[in-house]
């Protein structure tokens, strides 16, 4: 295993044992699923691309790799470790140490305006164990940032395509398995349902 691999797994091993509900993944996340969250993105897009939770870096590798631009992408990750890591390993990026549940701050902050939409949100955070009142402020956080034709891309363990309350104002567009990735994920891409 290559030594910058054995680095990120017992940083994120470390991070797990600190915070498991926080982290909500026993491995960091394979390309593959990198790969597949990111063919969801217009590379070309002129809007901001946020990540949320990016724990070692592999999904922002992958945004970086599919073509997005490292000035529009911002990176949100809570743990203090891990980011001190993410800036080591992305120097030229928004690594922005912060809480998901105060995203339209942290975005304005960064964008240096007020009210700023976002494009793209890839999000990596376990929405299934996190305290439901925690998951909905975050949740109501993207609803505000996200344009109206902006894409919510979430990847979850729980690989049944059923509902999950947390989602309610969204409508799933794409949903695809990666069996590659340990354990296998789902990814999913919601847009904002239309109000009328």
């Amino acid at each position: 295993m290559p030594t910058k691999l054995l680095k990120s797994v017992a940083l994120f091993g470390r991070e797990l044992l600190a915070n498991p509900s926080g982290t909500g993944a026993a491995f960091p996340s394979s390309p593959f699923l990198g790969k597949r969250m990111a063919s969801y993105i217009d590379p070309d897009t002129e809007g901001w691309v946020v990540e949320l939770g990016a724990g070692t870096g592999s999904i922002t590798q992958a945004l970086l790799d599919y073509g997005v631009a490292p000035r529009k992408l911002i990176t949100v990750e809570m743990s203090e470790k891990l980011v001190s890591h993410l800036q080591q390993r992305f120097p030229q990026l928004n690594i922005i140490q912060g809480d998901a549940a105060e995203l339209q701050a942290i975005v304005d902050r960064v964008s240096g305006e007020t009210n700023t939409q976002i494009d793209h949100i890839v999000s990596c955070l376990p929405f299934r164990s996190l305290p439901r009142a925690i998951g909905t402020k975050i949740i109501n956080q993207i609803k505000q940032v996200l344009g109206a034709q902006g894409k919510l891309i979430q990847f979850t363990y729980d690989l049944r395509s059923k509902d999950f309350h947390h989602f309610a104002d969204f409508e799933r567009k794409d949903s695809a398995i990666v069996l590659a990735n340990l354990p296998p994920a789902r990814v999913d891409l919601f847009t904002l349902k239309k109000t009328a």
